[in-house]
């Protein structure tokens, strides 16, 4: 009977890399062909492959590896005996060719050198999501492979986001990621607006970053009292909100509806209605001299175009033929059956309320204001429902 001294030993002769009689590679083997000598299961297959492999090339197995290698050689120890090889020496006393690898099985997101480390053990699994992460996070993201580490920028969307991917996957946190989450919490909880106000008859806008300051001033009358209206109008266009005191001051002077309309960029009137509806939206217009209205009417029904007449005069129809446009004759209302894409809109009037297509996409976008006058409303660009104008 044959005996050897290693664990190694046995897994390259049973996966037939080396012959059992003299322990010397099979000639065979000079691409470590896998010949297992023995019947083995099919789990157990790519297992001893590619610890037999290992072991072949000079290179230690893990710990756990071995614990394994030891349970299939004994698996296998009748098979093993009819092919005239003992096993006792790995149950009497179990020998390494070389030292078994500690591996470090931690899963640990840190930060060093003002970095976002995530350290964890070989796992495909996890390699995926990180690569996934790396292609939107904020910042650099890479894989050193001499430190065997994830390091992202140190950024606060970074910073949320592997927090709660390694929250997930068990991964222990380190104290200063806890306290960085902390301060980002703190500094939630406080309210932070951009908003327009008024304070002792002065008009201001709260945290107004220095770029939106100087085009209010420069491009849209500045913070005089007199040009609040129009500093209202313009709030979703420009990306800041309206306080409570201003928005009750201007639905005393006006109506809820005119606020509502003032203050959001897109809105949907009911089409059942929309003789007093469109009054009001048209009221809104000539208030803030949002002209040209533009209404667009694709279905060629003209219900628009003639409840439009029905509420002012000098309204120009634009005939399908018609591509080139120029708005630098005066015209209030201008009514279209296609997608007007040559220009800015102040005000966009739409029947349609899917608006789907490079040409509708780009109306919308040059779009300052729209209203929809359909039942449903979805756009591509919003990716969402347009909410109802309140009847108020």
């Amino acid at each position: 009977m044959n005996k050897y001294t290693t664990v190694e030993d046995y897994l390259e002769v049973i996966a037939g890399i080396k012959d059992p009689a003299t322990l010397k590679t099979k000639p065979n083997t000079w691409f470590n062909d896998f010949t297992p000598i023995v019947n083995l299961a099919r789990y157990d297959t790519d297992v001893l492959n590619s610890m037999s492999t290992t072991a072949s090339e000079g290179r230690a197995l893990t710990e756990k590896q071995g614990d394994l290698a030891v349970k299939i050689v004994l698996k296998y120890k009748r098979q093993l005996a009819t092919k005239g090889v003992d096993v006792s020496p790995v149950e009497d006393r179990v020998t390494w060719r070389l030292p078994l690898r500690k591996m470090d099985y931690i899963r640990k997101l840190d930060v060093v050198n003002d970095k976002i480390t995530v350290v964890f053990p070989f796992n495909n699994l996890l390699i995926d999501g990180l690569r996934d992460f790396r292609k939107e996070s904020q910042g650099h993201g890479e894989w050193d492979k001499e430190n065997k580490v994830w390091s992202f920028a140190l950024t606060e969307y970074n910073l949320v986001w592997l927090t709660t991917w390694a929250e997930q996957n068990n991964f222990e946190i380190s104290p200063e990621i806890i306290r960085l989450n902390s301060l980002i919490a703190e500094v939630e909880a406080v309210p932070y607006a951009i908003e327009l106000v008024i304070n002792d008859g002065v008009l201001d806008i709260t945290n107004c970053p220095e770029s939106l300051r100087e085009y209010i001033i420069t491009h849209m009358g500045g913070f005089e009292l007199d040009n609040l209206l129009r500093l209202v109008d313009m709030s979703a266009v420009m990306g800041y909100t309206v306080s409570r005191k201003i928005a009750d001051m201007i639905v005393a002077n006006s109506t809820p509806r005119f606020y509502n309309l003032a203050t959001t960029r897109e809105t949907k009137l009911d089409p059942s209605t929309i003789n007093d509806n469109l009054a009001s939206v048209l009221d809104y217009a000539d208030t803030m001299q949002r002209w040209p209205v533009v209404v667009y009417e694709p279905d060629l029904s003209g219900k628009l175009l003639a409840q439009m007449r029905g509420l002012r005069e000098g309204v120009v129809e634009v005939p399908r033929t018609v591509k080139a446009r120029n708005w630098g004759d005066g015209f209030k209302y201008v009514h279209v059956v296609v997608p007007v894409i040559t220009q800015k809109i102040p005000l966009l009037i739409s029947s349609a309320g899917m608006m789907y297509g490079g040409d509708k996409n780009l109306m919308v976008q040059n779009a300052e204001k729209i209203v929809y006058c359909a039942a449903e409303v979805y756009n591509k660009k919003a990716e969402n429902k347009v909410e109802k104008l309140a009847d108020l």
